[in-house]
């Protein structure tokens, strides 16, 4: 087989930089366009008059509905055309507008009181937009371990803050508990797509330079802080810690491998 001149190599090169731009704008667009969604919903919804936020509130409930219907054939569809790249991607859009739409609308409607749900989600957006860009801009090894140590991070924090909850202690500690099995069950996958390559499903997840190790590492310790957390709450600031410690290194590391 013949290599690509270098003049090629540097046109596919840019080819993929300018595309990874364009999604890099349109999720900006889309994380600002949420935000100014939820904005109108703060405004009408959870502290408008009588006759608006009853309006905003069968808004949201058929927003709830929409959501779930445009995240489960986006999904789905996703899952079935996922040999089509151009039908995969626009699945993919299409089950994240709705999966926002879906949570959005029920925390909002579900935690209303001085607009606790819709604040939440105006903090909870700018995260996720900011670990979409970290999936897009870096290696998607990077991006698993960003969300996980985040995820973790965040369980943590809720576990020391309840702590001394008689109502929220007991659910925040099996919720640790579960979000160490969801780790696990991540760290399992992870193992089958370094069996198959870097591939789960047909598709490409990771790439040939990956270094598994720090995957297991990165997964193994946000598992075992978890359970830490839940079992001893004292322990949870200290872990809280340890893992922005861990986090910030791991974004090092990976940014240093695109240098």
């Amino acid at each position: 087989m013949s290599k690509k001149p270098i003049s090629q190599k540097h046109a596919d090169r840019e080819k993929q930089e300018n595309s990874t731009l364009s999604r890099v704008y349109y999720v900006f667009l889309l994380g600002l366009a949420a935000e100014c969604w939820l904005f109108l919903v703060y405004r009408g919804y959870a502290f408008g008059t009588p006759r608006s936020m009853l309006a905003w509130h069968n808004v949201l409930v058929a927003a709830t509905w929409v959501g779930l219907a445009a995240l489960v054939i986006g999904a789905v569809a996703g899952f079935l055309k996922r040999q089509d790249r151009k039908m995969r991607t626009i699945m993919s859009w299409a089950a994240g507008a709705g999966a926002f739409f879906l949570v959005s609308s029920w925390v909002v409607t579900h935690f209303f009181s001085n607009g606790t749900g819709v604040i939440a989600m105006c903090i909870l957006v700018p995260i996720v937009v900011v670990l979409a860009l970290v999936y897009l801009l870096y290696q998607h090894e990077c991006a698993l371990s960003t969300v996980m140590l985040s995820g973790a991070m965040f369980s943590v924090w809720l576990r020391s803050a309840s702590a001394n909850s008689s109502i929220w202690r007991l659910p925040v500690m099996i919720g640790c508990i579960a979000a160490a099995a969801v780790v696990v069950a991540v760290l399992f996958l992870v193992f089958r797509v370094q069996k198959d390559g870097g591939k789960l499903l047909g598709v490409q997840v990771f790439s040939s330079e990956c270094d598994y190790r720090v995957l297991y590492g990165v997964l193994g310790i946000a598992a075992a802080a978890l359970l830490l957390a839940a079992a001893v709450s004292v322990t949870a600031y200290y872990l809280l810690w340890a893992l922005a410690v861990l986090l910030f290194a791991e974004l090092v590391f990976y940014t240093t491998k695109l240098m």
